[in-house]
């Protein structure tokens, strides 16, 4: 599916790193990554991103001061891999399941999955990876979790997660937020996004996804 995506000028345009609505939606987020996993990020522990993509997320962090010999991400995709390594160089990023984790029980203090478990095709893979996620975090360590909060009624490839799925994972949920204003809607925001983003992401009904904090 994302091979087909790398092909398809219409996604790529649509994902483009420098559409300034794409820009605010990775703000937005990562402000709350930062809120929700302050200790750990300014820590010693381990973080690892599965599902990394190309790495924007990785990169990110270390501007945020985590050193990047912390960092481990995995993507299934080795083109991605190849291109997260030229983004965050020091980082130890490899091909990788994120149903079945190349890691020891316990070897992290946060684990992302960001926009992973939709991709992933059935709810059956959803809570192998959820399950992966948690048995690799160290007592007390952060499972964050970012995912659309309703149906995709144009992408019959995206699940949705369910509530289900989360509680078979264990841990203990600490916090969730609704975030991202409808990305569709911010990419078309152009040189008003910087006004117009934060106004509009203040009604609930325009939020389209959520972040969930879950403890080990």
């Amino acid at each position: 599916m994302y091979s087909r995506y790398a092909r398809s000028r219409r996604k790529q345009g649509a994902w483009a790193a420098d559409n300034p609505g794409n820009a605010a939606i990775r703000k937005e987020l990562l402000s709350h990554l930062l809120r929700l996993a302050g200790p750990e990020i300014a820590g010693t522990g381990l973080i690892l991103d599965a599902g990394c993509g190309t790495g924007w997320c990785l990169r990110a962090l270390i501007e945020a001061g985590v050193q990047p010999e912390r960092l481990r991400g995995i993507d299934i995709q080795a083109e991605r891999v190849a291109a997260a390594r030229l983004t965050v160089p020091g980082a130890g990023i490899d091909v990788g399941d994120a149903r079945r984790l190349p890691f020891p029980d316990e070897s992290f203090a946060v684990v992302l999955q960001l926009t992973l478990l939709s991709s992933l095709g059935s709810h059956q893979a959803i809570r192998e990876a959820l399950g992966e996620g948690m048995r690799v975090l160290a007592p007390g360590g952060l499972l964050l979790i970012y995912e659309p909060r309703v149906p995709n009624p144009l992408n019959r490839h995206t699940v949705l997660v369910r509530e289900g799925d989360l509680d078979a994972a264990g841990g203990r949920r600490r916090e969730e937020v609704s975030l991202t204003l409808l990305p569709a809607l911010a990419r078309r925001l152009g040189g008003r996004t910087e006004h117009r983003y934060g106004r509009l992401a203040r009604f609930p009904f325009l939020r389209t996804h959520r972040l969930i904090a879950c403890r080990a």
